[in-house]
């Protein structure tokens, strides 16, 4: 697309996490640090960072992309997916990403990670249904374990324990029994990234958490032992922007998990509003979003020149704070820090000849086999 052809260059401070949206994980290199929104009339607009590094963003419907780049089949295929979505959140993105990647469009290495990992989530979720029933039967089903004792073993018969419970407590918040085990399955699609149980820190979310904390201090400490301004200057803006992250999205994570502490106010939440629940569980993936790319690119860098290319690199798709962050996390902060870290810089300055694409994309490819790795 010629300079002529260019949409007008906007300004990018957005108040709320849809209009921020969604990272988009392009392979191509030039859509590094795309995001998906929706549009009027139920379309899918795409926000393109400028790609210089200066100030602005560049707004084009998905349609525009073959103008703009010369994009990957993976992209290609992908972003006519996403173009379909009618909710756009970082959930439905990784779901298509999921997708296109089993189907080998991103290479072996990432299509093998795709499948096991969509395979993994579903037990994931089994095991967050399994968990939700145990904590209502712990909450509340007590009183039921001398009648579900069985003479086998003497002890309750848990199968039988969360019958009765579920037929106990179904009355009492309104619905049907066959509500009340719906509402489970249905929490437990909105639970399973947070963790619950024992094993909550297993988690998606508290995982991907725990890399940007490790990501963060590998920088930090990284920058340390070098001498030039500059670095020390994006590190530090970089490691400023992921505390704040981290801290919102911890709130926002123990927010979340608290809701099984009382299962059947849980539940009557849920009757009465099911989206108010799954938008305060939602709350850390949006947060989070855009960041494990992040630490992926510096991750893959394993000496001082590849950390300085994949610094500046970094300091591109730094995740912008909207203004709802605070709200949702009580944390009040400077969330215009981001928009003044953005500068020109010169990496990736033979995007458009073509020098260093193929090379990038084959990384982007890596990239993707080990996000989509279990654990």
């Amino acid at each position: 697309m010629s300079d002529a052809q260019l949409p007008a260059l906007k300004p990018y401070h957005p108040a709320t996490f849809q209009e921020r949206g969604v990272a988009v994980p392009f392979t191509t290199p030039l859509l590094g640090g795309t995001r998906a929104r929706p549009a009027d009339k139920q379309r899918v607009e795409l926000v393109i960072p400028n790609p210089s590094g200066g100030r602005g963003v560049y707004i084009m419907p998905w349609a525009a992309i073959a103008a703009w780049c010369q994009p990957t089949l993976h992209d290609s295929v992908f972003n006519e997916r996403i173009a379909s979505l009618t909710n756009v959140t970082p959930a439905t993105i990784r779901r298509v990403a999921l997708q296109v990647a089993a189907e080998g469009l991103a290479g072996e290495a990432a299509m093998e990670s795709a499948r096991l990992a969509v395979k993994l989530e579903k037990g994931d979720r089994l095991v967050t249904n399994y968990q939700l029933l145990m904590n209502l039967v712990e909450q509340v089903g007590g009183r039921f374990a001398q009648a579900a004792m069985s003479r086998d073993t003497g002890k309750p018969d848990l199968t039988m324990q969360a019958r009765l419970t579920v037929d106990w407590i179904s009355p009492r918040l309104g619905r049907p029994a066959t509500w009340t085990a719906t509402a489970l399955e249905a929490l437990s699609d909105v639970l399973t990234n947070v963790g619950v149980g024992p094993a909550g820190g297993a988690g998606r979310l508290p995982r991907l958490l725990e890399q940007l904390r490790a990501c963060r201090a590998s920088m930090s400490e990284w920058s340390c032992l070098q001498q030039n301004e500059d670095q020390a200057e994006y590190v530090g803006m970089a490691c400023t922007v992921a505390d704040l992250t981290v801290s919102m999205a911890s709130v926002t994570l123990a927010a979340a998990r608290d809701m099984v502490a009382d299962m059947v106010q849980l539940l009557r939440s849920w009757a009465a509003d099911p989206l108010a629940v799954a938008q305060l569980a939602v709350r850390p993936e949006w947060l989070l979003d855009g960041w494990e790319q992040i630490c992926l690119i510096w991750g893959h860098a394993e000496d001082d020149a590849a950390r300085r290319s994949a610094l500046t690199e970094i300091a591109g798709l730094l995740p912008i704070l909207p203004k709802e962050a605070s709200e949702w996390s009580e944390i009040k902060a400077d969330l215009d820090a981001s928009l003044r870290f953005r500068r020109v810089v010169t990496l990736n300055e033979d995007w458009r000849t073509g020098v260093r694409v193929f090379d990038l994309i084959a990384r982007n490819e890596r990239l993707k086999a080990v996000a989509y790795r279990p654990g």
